[in-house]
């Protein structure tokens, strides 16, 4: 049965306040768990099951799959999609609330595009090792984007300081119901090596990203004396992750010496 079928078994209406719009074809759900190389040994976090498309083709690898859905009314659709699938746990439930996701999973979604900055910020949160995520275009864009371009910024840093990041494949807006008003792309993170504060960095990284036509010495103003010496002139958009480590462990160890 389509998605659409479902939609309209269940007399479902999509809410627009939760930006819904759900994968309808299952070619592309069939891909994308493809290219996350699930093993049944894995335990996977799907945020925002929608329709299930893609929670139905997760849960055929036999991985322990934990699916996010914050609407209640479709639980009737997951519930007959699902049930003969044991290795499922649907939890309805605001996944930026959650308190529970285990380490060390992967998370595979088709995240909600009116939250997916917050999503992505969670997801570096909970150190998932590895994600495949389905997000607007010009949001992958921005996650996949180099120093100097107009598209590079907060986002762009703070997921390529704690990830690498590659593009897999565009997905027309055709393929999904109903149909948005973006096209869609696929991107993959893999966890790097990296032990960082990961609130305390994001305070920095939005600090310097704050007013971004303005320079670093602008935008640190109230930290100038820490960084005597070093080269204030740019914009933060200029700075590769390295440099913006650089800034960060200076005023990192300033606020801790501060502290002693």
């Amino acid at each position: 049965m389509k998605t659409s079928d479902y939609l309209k078994k269940y007399g479902i209406r999509l809410k627009k306040h939760l930006g819904q719009v759900f994968l309808s074809d299952d070619r592309i759900a069939k891909r994308i768990v493809k290219e996350a190389g699930l093993k049944p040994d894995d335990v996977v976090v799907e945020i925002g099951a929608g329709a299930g498309t893609l929670t139905e083709e997760l849960a055929k690898t036999g991985a322990r799959v934990i699916a996010y859905e914050i609407d209640e009314s479709l639980a009737p659709i997951l519930q007959e999609r699902l049930s003969k699938y044991p290795n499922v746990e649907l939890r309805f439930e605001d996944f930026l609330k959650a308190k529970d996701v285990p380490d060390g999973a992967i998370c595979v979604s088709n995240i909600p595009y009116s939250v997916t900055g917050l999503i992505i910020e969670k997801i570096i949160e909970w150190r998932f090792k590895r994600a495949i995520l389905m997000v607007q275009k010009e949001v992958g864009e921005r996650i996949l984007s180099k120093p100097g371009r107009k598209s590079y910024g907060y986002l762009s840093v703070m997921v390529q300081t704690f990830y690498e990041v590659r593009k897999l494949f565009d997905v027309p807006r055709s393929y999904f119901v109903p149909n948005p008003e973006v096209d869609s792309v696929v991107i993959e993170m893999k966890r790097k090596d990296v032990d960082l504060d990961f609130e305390r960095f994001k305070k920095f990284v939005s600090m310097i990203f704050s007013k971004k036509r303005k320079t670093l010495k602008n935008n640190l103003k109230p930290f100038l004396s820490i960084f005597e010496g070093m080269d204030l002139s740019r914009r933060a958009e200029q700075l590769t992750i390295e440099e913006i480590m650089e800034l960060y462990n200076v005023w990192r160890r300033t606020l801790e010496c501060s502290k002693e």
